[in-house]
């Protein structure tokens, strides 16, 4: 029995010693790794003005060509809002840069003149519905870009200037939504009458 007693407690001692030694490693190789740092990403100003910049360009650009070419009187009067509410922003915009010091662009950039070139190709209906749907997807990216802008600037007339902003462009991009289902569903009443016509001409020949 005494021999049993013992034997137990050099069982005991061994793996508490063996935990602790394990326990100790555990520690050691914690302090020898280095502490992982979670990035915080602020947005830079420069790339801010940078794509405000552009993305308003574009807006502009896109409007005039719209005024001219957009069959849709309500998307002629769109387009035409587009042309004075970004050509607004985008001068505030250009003030605010020039006291920062920051350059900005003078030219849309590469993908937004594609975009143009693809809307100068077309007329008609399918212009409208093509500017239209450019309008959709521009205004929610320069939304989510404008409220990213106007919590995470460090400048305070540029966060100022992104915050007095978001209404607007999440005004334009509610008005391009609803003028977007309207054409689609004008777009899908036509097709439905020319089908009718079809069918009807077809059962007439029967």
């Amino acid at each position: 029995m005494i021999f049993a007693g013992c034997l137990s407690i050099i069982l005991y001692t061994t793996a508490c010693n063996s935990g602790n030694e394990k326990q100790t490693a555990e520690v050691k190789q914690a302090a020898i790794e280095p502490k992982k740092v979670v990035e915080v990403t602020v947005m830079d100003s420069k790339e801010f003005v940078e794509k405000a910049a552009k993305g308003g360009m574009a807006e502009v650009e896109m409007g005039k060509l719209a005024v001219k070419n957009a069959k849709d009187k309500e998307v002629k009067n769109f387009a035409q809002m587009m042309v004075d509410d970004h050509t607004k922003a985008n001068n505030e915009l250009k003030k605010i840069a020039t006291k920062q010091n920051i350059t900005v662009p003078t030219s849309v950039g590469e993908e937004n003149t594609m975009m143009l070139n693809d809307l100068k190709k077309k007329t008609g209906a399918e212009f409208d519905k093509a500017y239209i749907k450019h309008m959709v997807d521009g205004h929610k990216k320069m939304l989510d870009l404008f409220e990213k802008a106007s919590t995470e600037l460090k400048d305070t007339e540029l966060k100022n200037y992104a915050a007095t902003n978001v209404k607007t462009i999440q005004m334009h991009y509610d008005k391009a939504t609803a003028l977007e289902s309207k054409l689609n569903a004008t777009s899908s009443s036509k097709m439905n009458k020319m089908d009718d016509k079809m069918n009807s001409g077809s059962m007439k020949s029967h």
